[in-house]
């Protein structure tokens, strides 16, 4: 496997460290990281899987205590085995309630259990810190400086308390109160004793006519503006009452919850659309360092508010996600981390909050992600085990035993991420997986299917061609079977595929015709655009032949609302006026806005007319048997420029990628999930290989790339 590409930038180190290479065997797991997963665990099942059979609160309060604890031996924050020591008592704490009650509740058991195993690790782990000498703490050693954070994240080292996290435990059933009885009245036998029991009756029940405490009197209303000692309106942008001051604390805090905002929200954002460059999300890069910055500047109150923000949101959305992992995947500290593994454990097996937290820790610089990773490759919810394993294997730190054990792994999303990488480089034991993958007990899975395609492809598999052509019939999966081969396909393949998509035309069939770039399809694509089919279809041949001649035919095209926009449903009348536009307030009636303009996109025409008269000016000295994109005669050197400066999505580049894997026979770890600077040096190291792959311009060969 190659070396990651993501900088390691170290407190107050030099940007452009390289992070741990990748291709050793991983080291094992720490004690007190076991310990900690083991806790971890405990943590869980003690919040969503026990019932509140005792008061709870006890035990959770101890297990945050023994949290802290176990961070303080893992980072130095204090001496590493009275820590261990301390979390052990904490632990114990917390096990004798809940032994206490576990043959009351089975998840109580599995609680105590795990607390054993925690407690056991951590036992290991005093015996093997006995025996070493004692480690400076952090305080002994000297705070390295803050640097901002220039392109590309940095890590920042902040002196504080360990970040223990809150455990929410159900509470304990109220008990029900139940007022002692008055002693009985003996029954009288006499009129004294019956006046006796009167009187004691009287007693006992409330005075007569007593009478309630005084309500406060109500607050006097304000005076209506129609009133003559009214005060006057203030004006628009002023308050008349103004609020009291808050606490530098709280100031602190609104300040964090700004800046953790700006992340989520640039972190939804970056990924640029169709016609931006790649190059424009610097611009936002940027804005999201910056807050981040700004956090590690703040300190200790900042840090210690993130994970609050994402536990005490009333929606689990995945921006938080992406927003907690990438601001606390860049302060040092096990416990950092470990806040944004607690929230993607508390996300409900939710994939899109799991799916931004990895991308997220695809981007962070964080020292200790590897150890982190591997200990949630141990998880037993395989998205949080695919999402390790992408990680890993996405930063160039996953091994190929690593790899090849999750392709087998039973979960077919963990073994689907395990094949897209491990095509990427091929291992001889790669064509034993792909078939497991292809076998019919795990082909149902269609994300497993897609990925086995994508491996075969990407490796050279001697029965691609024929998996993809066969892929292709299918209804379901169709489209991305015929992708594929035209990516990774020979000129045979290109003709079937060009047959294929003219006999029963697509929009699937059609874009992956645009990309096998057949010369001969042209005029195909020109008069599928004069023939009956969807505006979908139309689109894509227009998408295909832009692709194929770089022709620049484009038209900007009024959106309809509805493609753009979800409706709002009315607003209930409820019998008050319509609160009129501000627009329309500070306006002269005689120049009021006019109604707003359609939202226009640019893409390629669709007029028939004005393709074939370009076809006629412009293409006719191409080759019919050859290959193009762009215009130009199809080589490695075109793709790389397309990847470079072309008008492509994300996944379009994606794509371009895979491309320059199969047409060059080399691998470069690139992504434009990646930091734009992280891409362009990509794209430098691109450029030898594929200027040395360009020697036979317009065709379909490939070098061998096989695996085993």
């Amino acid at each position: 496997m190659s070396f990651t590409y993501l900088p390691f930038v170290a407190p107050g180190g030099q940007e452009g460290q390289p992070s741990a290479p990748a291709g050793m065997a991983p080291p094992p797991l720490d004690p007190i990281e076991r310990a900690h997963a083991a806790l971890r665990r405990a943590a869980r099942s003690l919040e969503h899987d026990a019932e509140p059979v005792i008061d709870l609160t006890g035990p959770a309060r101890a297990l945050e205590r023994a949290f802290g604890a176990i961070y303080d031996a893992f980072d130095g924050r204090a001496d590493r085995l009275a820590a261990v020591r301390v979390a052990m008592v904490e632990i114990d704490v917390a096990a004798v309630p809940i032994g206490d009650a576990a043959g009351l509740d089975a998840g109580l058991a599995t609680v105590g259990g795990l607390l054993r195993d925690a407690r056991g690790w951590l036992e290991r782990a005093e015996a093997r810190l006995a025996a070493a000498p004692p480690a400076p703490t952090l305080d002994a050693l000297p705070a390295p400086p803050i640097l901002a954070s220039r392109d590309r994240p940095r890590l920042h080292a902040v002196a504080r308390a360990s970040l223990a996290p809150m455990l929410k435990v159900p509470e304990p059933p109220p008990a029900e109160l139940v007022a002692k009885p008055p002693p009985p009245i003996p029954r009288p036998t006499t009129f004294e004793e019956l006046r006796a029991a009167v009187a004691a009756l009287k007693q006992r029940a409330p005075a007569p006519g007593a009478i309630p405490a005084a309500a406060a009197p109500p607050r006097p209303l304000a005076p209506r503006g129609d009133d003559p000692g009214a005060r006057p309106a203030p004006p628009p942008g002023f308050a008349r009452e103004i609020g009291a001051a808050i606490d530098d604390l709280a100031f602190l805090r609104a300040r964090t919850r700004e800046c953790f905002e700006e992340v989520a929200m640039v972190g939804m954002q970056r990924a640029p659309l169709l016609g931006d460059p790649f190059r424009g999300a610097l611009v936002l890069e940027r804005r999201m360092l910056a807050a981040i910055d700004v956090i590690a500047a703040i300190g200790a109150p900042a840090l210690e508010h993130v994970p609050r923000l994402v536990a005490e949101a009333p929606v689990k959305d995945p921006s938080l996600a992406f927003a907690s992992a990438m601001v606390l995947g860049c302060f040092a500290g096990r416990d950092a981390l470990a806040a944004a593994e607690h929230a993607l454990l508390r996300s409900e097996r939710d994939r899109a909050f799991i799916d931004e937290l990895g991308a997220a820790l695809k981007l962070v610089p964080h020292e200790l992600l590897p150890l982190a990773l591997r200990t949630l490759l141990r998880e037993p919810e395989p998205l949080v085990r695919a999402m390790a394993i992408d990680v890993l294997a996405y930063r160039g730190l996953a091994t190929e035993d690593e790899l090849a054990a999750a392709a087998a792994d039973e979960a077919p999303p963990v073994a689907a991420c395990a094949l897209l990488h491990l095509g990427c480089a091929p291992s001889p034991r790669l064509p034993e997986l792909i078939q497991r993958a292809l076998a019919p007990t795990a082909a149902a899975d269609p994300e497993l299917r897609e990925a086995a395609w994508t491996a075969m492809a990407l490796s050279d598999h001697p029965h691609a061609s024929f998996t993809l052509r066969a892929a292709m019939e299918s209804p379901d999966g169709g489209d991305a079977a015929a992708l594929l081969l035209a990516l990774a396909g020979d000129e045979a393949d290109a003709r079937h595929l060009v047959a294929r998509a003219f006999e029963a035309p697509r929009r699937g069939l059609i874009v992956a015709v645009g990309w096998a770039g057949a010369a001969s399809s042209v005029p195909l694509l020109i008069d599928l655009l004069e023939r009956d089919v969807d505006k979908a279809t139309k689109l894509a041949a227009a998408y295909a032949l832009e692709r194929i001649t770089g022709a620049g035919l484009w038209e900007e095209v009024a959106v309809e609302d509805e493609e753009i926009v979800v409706a709002e449903p009315p607003e209930p009348d409820v019998g008050e006026p319509r609160e009129v536009k501000l627009a329309q307030i500070v306006s002269d009636p005689r120049d009021l806005p006019a109604a707003p303009a359609p939202e226009l996109v640019e893409q390629p025409t669709v007029d028939a007319a004005r393709w074939r008269a370009f076809w006629i000016e412009r293409c006719q000295g191409w080759d019919m048997g050859a290959r193009y994109r762009r215009g130009l005669p199809y080589t490695p050197d075109v793709v790389l420029g397309e990847l470079d400066t072309g008008r492509a999505t994300p996944g379009e580049r994606r794509s371009l990628q895979r491309e320059l894997i199969v047409r060059t026979g080399h691998f470069v770890r690139f992504d434009p999930h990646d930091f734009v600077v992280d891409q362009e040096e990509a794209i430098a190291a691109w450029r030898p290989i594929a200027s040395r792959a360009s020697g036979a311009p317009g065709r379909w060969t490939r070098p061998r790339r096989r695996a085993g």
